[in-house]
């Protein structure tokens, strides 16, 4: 298996590694939130972006199969909110499939 320098790769790669290491934190929350963190992909406003008030998480994950790179960080940002106001939902989105198809979605996008 070859290595790479981060440096040698395109944006798209290096975005491409840092989903990666979203999948390979498993559940732990605190994960998520450092990488997003550090790649800059947390949304603040998240709630700027959702189309219900108050926000309907399944409803707004339903705008996934047409989102483009910014919303799914949204999306995933939205995730980590819900579980920070309900304890635990993460593990539960993530069980549902709901946080491999964002990161799925985000792959796609990086590979066109």
């Amino acid at each position: 298996m070859e290595t790479y320098e981060i440096q040698d790769l395109t944006e798209a790669g290096k975005e491409i590694l840092i989903i990666e290491s979203m999948r390979a934190a498993g559940e732990d929350v605190a994960s998520y939130y450092e990488i997003m963190g550090n790649a800059g992909w947390i949304e603040f406003k998240y709630k700027s972006y959702m189309t219900t008030e108050p926000v309907n998480v399944n409803e707004e994950l339903k705008r996934l199969p047409s989102a483009d790179f910014h919303l799914c960080c949204v999306l995933l940002t939205m995730l980590l909110r819900e579980d920070h106001f309900s304890n635990g939902s993460f593990k539960y989105r993530i069980a549902d499939g709901s946080v491999d198809r964002i990161l799925s979605r985000m792959i796609t996008l990086q590979t066109r």
